[in-house]
């Protein structure tokens, strides 16, 4: 029997509950709250997130019991905001992960020391590299949602099992590739949050189009900067799973990091911003661990340094705008 385990009941976590159902795969689903539980089963219905959707409901296990779910399924799919990723880990008894495809789709830093979601996962278990998989975008949970067109990429050293799990994501409105460049495209879906925050700073600011498209032509060359210091060897750029990614997450009012930015730049401190936003901002603390790191290896990153100058350090919005555009051509 086709069966998967989905550990998180946000947005993407429905969205992906969605896809699977659809293709009859049995969803074994971790929900910490036991009355958002309790409203699945009854209606089939996400009560929080993606709210519209009605959900294939004879295709659903749900458990508010971590390990129990764990141990139903050989494939397991993380999908909680990165903050909760290590505390989550607590609760696991790790025999319970021996043998399992671990899939992550969080698109943030983990722990104190800030590492990738994926390593994290991989050193606190004892999980070899092979037994690990990501899944990137570009794929917003509400146009998944509303059965939109979206182009989705599972990562993996582990292309057997990969291949394996095409039909079980694939429908009639996702597409779903592969690739081996699990590191490059991680570090890429967490950057790109940061971005989002930029551009919507920049938004709120009123910069126009032609200042936006230069901002994200530079991030791209950021990137690759970084990776290149990192000694990450990434695929094209010009991917979907890379810059369509962070396109989207830079363009899209579905984007949650660029509505962030687009508060500041219109006024409203971190604190106030923050406050008026309903789901988790990734970019946020993904701003402060990327910071980390260029530091860490003596490496300028001009928008991110930036978006931390910003954000933590609470530096004028407009000051340090101005002087981005003198760092950015």
């Amino acid at each position: 029997m086709k069966e998967i385990s989905v550990i998180g009941s946000g947005s993407m976590a429905t969205a992906l509950v969605k896809i699977l159902t659809e293709n009859k795969v049995q969803v074994n689903w971790y929900v910490r709250r036991i009355n958002q539980a309790d409203h699945i089963k009854e209606k089939d219905i996400n009560p929080d997130y993606l709210s519209f959707v009605k959900l294939r409901g004879d295709f659903i296990y749900i458990s508010t019991d971590l390990n129990e779910i764990i141990k139903r399924s050989a494939t397991i799919v993380f999908l909680v905001p990165s903050s909760q990723l290590a505390h989550l880990s607590q609760q696991i008894e790790i025999k319970n992960l021996k043998n399992k495809f671990i899939i992550t789709s969080i698109k943030g830093l983990v722990g104190t020391d800030k590492v990738l979601p994926s390593i994290f996962l991989s050193n606190y278990f004892a999980i070899p590299e092979i037994d690990i998989g990501i899944i990137a975008g570009p794929c917003h949970a509400e146009e998944i949602a509303n059965n939109r067109r979206t182009y989705m990429t599972l990562c993996s050293k582990n292309q057997p099992i990969i291949k394996q799990l095409i039909p079980y994501f694939s429908t009639s409105y996702v597409s779903v590739g592969t690739s081996e460049d699990l590191i490059g495209i991680e570090y890429a879906a967490i950057y790109k949050n940061v971005i989002g925050i930029i551009i919507g700073i920049a938004k709120g600011l009123n910069y126009g189009d032609n200042f936006i498209a230069v901002l994200m032509s530079n991030a791209i060359n950021e990137l690759q900067m970084f990776l290149k210091n990192i000694n990450i060897a990434t695929e094209n750029l010009a991917s979907s799973s890379y810059l369509g990614d962070m396109l989207v997450t830079g363009y899209s009012d579905h984007s949650r990091n660029r509505t962030f930015g687009e508060l500041i730049g219109k006024g409203l401190s971190v604190e106030q911003a923050m406050n008026k936003m309903s789901m988790v901002v990734e970019g946020y603390t993904a701003t402060q661990g990327l910071y980390q790191l260029s530091k860490s290896i003596n490496l300028m990153m001009p928008i991110l340094y930036t978006s931390y100058r910003i954000l933590f350090l609470h530096m004028p919005v407009e000051t340090e705008f101005k002087l981005l555009e003198r760092n950015i051509k």
